[in-house]
């Protein structure tokens, strides 16, 4: 495969497939802690999402939007995929990653502004899935209960037996989760694939931001304001310290400030652009957490924002580097 002409990726040195490496690496931690916790389906469900993800995005780019010669197929539509199933419970029917992949395809290729998304594939994806699919979006069942690996659909009697409340659902009516923070920390927890294990995910983080393919400030202004916040408003009777770990470690958290927010198409790339990103998220998600109770709004509050980001961009630019911009802009005779 000649990679020399695949176009260089937006806003890096770095080409299509050279950040698809990056990203891969970055996935191994929480896919790894993911397999030995729920058995060998996630593979399954992984291998399937990726497959139809670089097979749709193949056909768009061919096919419907007819790019130039020389395009290559784009790896981060198969990381996109696989994104999406991590927010998916173990158990759900291999259809869902086909439906899955479908949406990250149709998002990623969803543009208002060039070098800018509409909306975060992944992020897209998933909260499309709730809404058409919450029954089985939701369908948590505990760890180590291993299923069929190759099983389209589960018996959903055999599910329902395993079937456990996640520690998101635990909080819907103000209690912490009951195997504490630490089963929650190290991935012991009941939830979706990929967002129970946030210890994983920190290896994931340090991979990406050693790579700049994350931005440190981004992530630290999401939670820190949610951790401020849950420490001054806790729930119920619960120690204000522990029901502020048990929320920072619960659903989609973690989760979305270490991926959602590396996404370079959907957040801005000015550095206080991604604060106020970040902390703007952190802040809605909690107030939102607290009318809604135990609803995974996380998802729908990152696409709001992606929307918006281009503005927040716009604003938080250097004046001096707008005006360099048009200066340069005037120097180019016209073609």
């Amino acid at each position: 495969m000649n990679k020399t002409a695949l176009p260089p990726y937006i806003h890096t040195q770095k080409d299509y497939w050279g950040r698809t490496k990056d990203w891969a690496i970055a996935l191994l931690p929480v896919l790894i802690w993911s397999v030995f916790v729920f058995g060998a389906r996630v593979i399954t469900l992984c291998v399937v999402a990726a497959a139809f993800g670089l097979g749709f995005d193949y056909i768009a780019q061919k096919y419907i939007l007819k790019a130039e010669k020389g395009w290559q197929i784009d790896g981060m539509a198969a990381i996109y995929s696989v994104l999406t199933v991590f927010c998916m419970p173990v158990v759900v029917p291999l259809f869902l990653p086909v439906c899955s992949a479908a949406l990250v395809v149709v998002a990623k290729n969803l543009r208002v502004i060039r070098g800018k998304r509409l909306f975060n594939p992944f992020i897209f994806s998933t909260a499309t899935l709730y809404l058409c699919f919450n029954g089985l979006m939701t369908s948590f069942t505990r760890p180590f209960a291993y299923f069929s690996a190759f099983t389209p659909v589960l018996d959903g009697k055999l599910v329902q037996g395993y079937r456990v409340l996640s520690p998101l659902e635990y909080m819907a009516d103000g209690s912490v989760y009951e195997d504490g923070v630490l089963a929650q920390l190290y991935g012991f927890a009941s939830g979706n694939i990929g967002e129970i294990a946030v210890a994983a995910m920190a290896v994931s983080l340090i991979w990406l931001l050693i790579r700049k393919e994350a931005s440190f400030n981004c992530t630290a202004a999401m939670l820190f304001p949610i951790l401020v916040l849950s420490l001054v408003f806790p729930s119920g009777d619960a120690e204000s310290n522990y029901y502020a770990y048990s929320v920072l470690l619960s659903g989609g958290i973690a989760f979305i400030s270490v991926f959602a927010l590396s996404e370079s198409h959907t957040v801005p790339l000015t550095s206080l652009g991604k604060v106020i990103f970040g902390a703007v998220c952190g802040c809605l998600i909690f107030i939102c957490r607290k009318l809604f109770g135990g609803i995974e709004c996380g998802y729908y509050i990152v696409l709001l924002l992606n929307v918006v980001s281009p503005f927040i961009e716009k604003f938080t630019r250097p004046k001096d580097k707008i005006r360099k911009k048009k200066q340069k802009e005037e120097q180019i005779p016209a073609a």
